[in-house]
């Protein structure tokens, strides 16, 4: 059994779980699992216990646990992480021209080897507006 697959087996009811399968653009915090499946783009900063990118994730992350699946991308200015695992094929990005939503006052600390991009801003275009929606969770 995989990380990702033993955290959804544990809590696949439980409040805490977020998805992502779709366009989110936005901030999460206090999140216990945050999951961006295959087909989701997350543009934002995620605060959270346990974070599983299968998608693409452009922006901060301050988290316990960071697993990127084979086919996931972290784009990112700021990263602070205790546990890292990244699948053959998963991108770990450090993009100095991340965006940036209403950014912690926490400070994030890069504690791993990251490829850097040549600072062209990655962020994923959608059909709708690119207004930004504030989304704070706790649970």
């Amino acid at each position: 059994m995989t990380f990702d697959d033993e955290i959804l087996a544990e809590t696949p009811q439980k409040p805490g779980l977020i998805v992502i399968s779709g366009i989110f653009n936005g901030n999460i915090h206090n999140g216990i699992i945050v999951y961006v499946t295959s087909c989701g783009c997350f543009n934002g900063n995620i605060i959270s216990k346990n974070l599983i990118i299968e998608g693409k994730v452009t922006g901060n992350v301050q988290v316990e646990n960071l697993k990127i699946c084979a086919s996931g991308k972290l784009y990112f200015k700021e990263i602070q992480y205790n546990n890292l695992t990244i699948e053959e094929g998963g991108l770990l990005i450090e993009n100095p021209a991340t965006i940036e939503l209403k950014p912690s006052s926490a400070q994030f600390n890069v504690n791993a080897p990251i490829i850097k991009d040549s600072g062209k801003q990655v962020v994923a275009s959608s059909n709708s507006s690119n207004e930004f929606v504030h989304f704070d969770c706790s649970f």
